[in-house]
């Protein structure tokens, strides 16, 4: 019993530190993990949001901001398939202090797909059904600067996503530095 509890205990510390030190939260490495072809067909491109929060006074170029999905396949061929998002709106989230540590204020970008970017990615959703599971794949954001930090100074990103309106936004990086 103590031997079971302990492993526990060790499994649980494992894990809180590996989520701890990565960018990218565990529970978005799990779900991106999972996913399959079923889940890949299933998206509605006119659904898909992207959300970009910076600490200010960093700020982000609204214009060709673009989600992109890259590939490795079984074979260890590559491949990359990038999505132009169209800017919707901009907010502020104000800074917040607590016992955890202070967060600062983030100014934060919401996208969604193009019209041209909804009709690629159903073309590549019937491509992928013929392919198959990848052995491994990844999203990520692709976006500009309009300001950046001033030298010597750190700024923070997070990048999240949602693939449906349903769903909640889950992260593909968290806190991660830009300098």
């Amino acid at each position: 019993m103590r031997i079971k509890l302990f492993r526990l205990y060790v499994t649980v510390i494992i894990a809180i530190t590996i989520s701890s030190c990565s960018s990218i939260p565990l529970s978005s490495m799990i779900k991106v993990a999972t996913m399959d072809a079923d889940d890949i067909s299933a998206i509605r491109p006119s659904e898909v949001r992207v959300r970009l929060s910076v600490s200010e006074p960093v700020e982000l170029k609204t214009k060709d901001v673009r989600l992109v999905l890259s590939f490795e396949h079984k074979d260890d061929s590559q491949s990359e398939f990038q999505y132009l998002l169209k800017y919707i709106k901009q907010s502020k989230k104000n800074s917040l202090s607590s016992f955890f540590g202070n967060e600062p204020a983030k100014s934060v970008y919401l996208f969604k797909f193009s019209k041209q970017s909804e009709l690629e990615f159903n073309r590549y959703q019937k491509s992928f059904q013929t392919k198959g599971k990848p052995k491994r794949y990844k999203w990520t954001v692709y976006y500009y600067f309009k300001t950046r930090p001033q030298k010597g100074e750190n700024a923070e990103i997070d990048m999240e996503l949602k693939l449906a309106n349903d769903d909640e936004f889950f992260y593909l990086l968290k806190g991660a530095i830009i300098d």
